[in-house]
């Protein structure tokens, strides 16, 4: 296997979330790749203070920050809610390792919370018998995700948050300077309400290592999934009408502190008024369809939901799906049964609203939105989930 940069890039599509299990769309990481684990140290406990949203920002803001230091390379990377994880080719290392210390730097001195971040060579977690294959999921030309198989991220991510003190895989690196490092990043918009009675975080993870009996398992519960909640369409947790830009400034103050954090606390005050003239800016333009030789304001609501991440896989089924509490006892019904199996982990969190990190390259078309359950999401699902694995001892 040679060294890829665009190794990502050059992957073939496929179309159909239902599909994530199929192995043909995956391929091996190259050779010299690495794996970036990034984690929110103590999300938990700052989530319990109602931190849930500056949590999610910090994990979104690694992904934008490896993004602006690659732009040539398309990379795969996830969002997790309280972290991220991604894959970076070998001659990128330096500079992605000062990157990714700008954003410690950041999220210290801007949130007084700390990310833990280090990086696992292919090479190491092969030698582990671990491994990372990676597909492309694109439902439409203008959005991809990538999807993850095998052991190794879960490896990676062990190895890094390894307390030891001279942990060898944590970044040591001095932070760049780079004004632009997350241009970009953008957390512009309210909680979004459920459009039903409430929104489900959902964390599924196979017990088996047989591949085809993996494969199995995952394709029979998003199947059931499908026949409790219906189509994607009925559980997305976006809808259209209920997206509205927030005029909060403590939200707001979240964007300003990410992308000012070199500059000056006046520059960041500026940079508030600034985004409160946007947001008005972008309620009329939208609302009126106005349409630019850019952008297309009118389809940006749409776009957004089409551009979300609400449903992924990186070796855990995770989605954000809104329903009834009907619906609910339904789902739980059916993973305590394959749980009692000794088939699957699982973990649920129930949440009122979604929330969403953006990253924005150009409003037309190329934006991202990274969509967690407000009050903890993720975070709080994987707390069922690793209680389930600690009972029976798994690792």
């Amino acid at each position: 296997m040679t060294l890829l940069p665009n190794f990502y890039q050059q992957l073939k599509s496929f179309k159909l979330f239902d599909e994530f299990t199929d192995s043909q769309h995956y391929h091996p990481l190259p050779d010299e790749w690495f794996v970036v684990v990034a984690d929110v140290e103590n999300s938990t406990q700052a989530i319990k203070q109602g931190r849930y949203k500056e949590v999610n920002a910090l994990g979104v803001m690694t992904i934008v920050a490896l993004i602006n230091t690659l732009k040539e390379f398309d990379i795969p990377y996830v969002f997790g809610g309280d972290g991220s994880t991604a894959c970076i080719p070998k001659h990128h290392y330096e500079e992605t390792c000062q990157a990714l210390a700008a954003c410690q730097v950041l999220a210290k001195e801007q949130f007084k919370l700390t990310l833990r971040i280090g990086l696992v060579s292919i090479t190491e977690i092969r030698a582990n018998q671990c491994d990372v294959w990676v597909a492309k999921y694109q439902p439409h030309p203008d959005f991809k995700q990538a999807m993850f198989k095998g052991a190794g991220l879960a490896f990676a991510e062990q190895c890094v948050k390894n307390s030891a003190t001279d942990n060898p895989y944590l970044i040591k690196a001095l932070a760049s300077k780079n004004n632009s490092l997350f241009d970009g990043f953008e957390c512009r918009w309210n909680e979004i309400p459920s459009p039903h009675q409430h929104n489900v975080s959902l964390l599924v993870q196979t017990l088996s290592t047989h591949e085809p009996e993996k494969e199995q398992i995952y394709k029979e519960v998003i199947s059931h999934i499908n026949s409790i909640y219906g189509n994607w369409q009925q559980y997305h947790p976006l809808q259209e009408n209920l997206l509205s830009l927030t005029a909060s400034v403590k939200l707001l103050s979240i964007e300003s502190k990410i992308r000012n954090y070199l500059q000056s606390r006046w520059q960041m005050m500026k940079y508030l008024a600034r985004l409160q003239v946007l947001r008005i800016v972008g309620m009329w333009v939208m609302a009126r369809n106005v349409q630019t030789t850019q952008t297309n304001w009118g389809a940006y609501k749409q776009n957004l939901v089409l551009n979300s991440d609400f449903q992924k896989f990186d070796e855990i089924l995770r989605m954000v799906i809104s329903g009834t509490k009907e619906q609910y006892q339904q789902l739980r019904i059916l993973l305590e049964s394959y749980h009692q199996q000794g088939k699957i982990v699982f973990g649920l969190h129930i949440s009122q609203h979604s929330l969403i990190t953006c990253i924005v390259t150009d409003y037309n078309k190329n934006h991202t939105h990274f969509l967690d359950g407000s009050n903890g999401g993720y975070a709080l699902a994987a707390l069922e989930m690793k209680a389930q694995l600690k009972k029976i001892n798994a690792p």
